[in-house]
């Protein structure tokens, strides 16, 4: 008999609980309801944020619709002390991995020889040579910025 009394006070006390938190559950649901404004956001608001989430870049995959982008992504063409700043300098400033320094003339002339002068050391530039990637890196070099880049480093060296 005494169980049952246990069970029957569980059962209220429980009830009760549960009931107290509906009715917290229910004066949230109110309180958020006034709290939260019936109109939208202003266009204004919605303008700045859709500038701010916008996708920086784009994905092609299409090959006809890169060369179209490609196209559209023009530029002005870098002249050769840009190339050398931006590129060739990383590794012909210090000779890093074997490259020959900038201005060190025998190490220039002895590659100018081996390769065949400015056009030969602008082909192993364009394709690449020893740990030297094709085109210094940069794929978006021209073959005219890669020979004007050479024909300057080999003018540092007096070659």
């Amino acid at each position: 008999m005494e169980h049952k009394e246990h069970d029957k006070v569980f059962f209220v006390n429980f009830g009760a609980v549960l009931a107290a938190l509906g009715a917290i559950f229910f004066i949230c649901i109110v309180a958020a309801r006034m709290l939260i404004p019936d109109h939208g956001p202003e266009p204004e608001e919605t303008a700045h944020l859709e500038a701010r989430i916008k996708p920086v870049g784009t994905v092609v995959t299409d090959p006809a619709a890169l060369v179209k982008v490609k196209a559209a992504a023009a530029r002005e063409p870098y002249s050769a002390d840009q190339v050398l700043a931006n590129n060739c300098n990383a590794c012909h400033a210090a000779g890093v991995l074997e490259a020959p320094k900038n201005g060190d003339s025998a190490a220039w002339s002895a590659r100018a020889g081996a390769a065949g002068g400015l056009d030969g050391l602008t082909a192993s530039a364009i394709k690449g040579k020893n740990m030297m990637p094709a085109r210094g890196g940069n794929p978006d070099l021209s073959d005219d910025e890669i020979k004007a880049a050479v024909k300057l480093m080999l003018e540092e060296a007096g070659v």
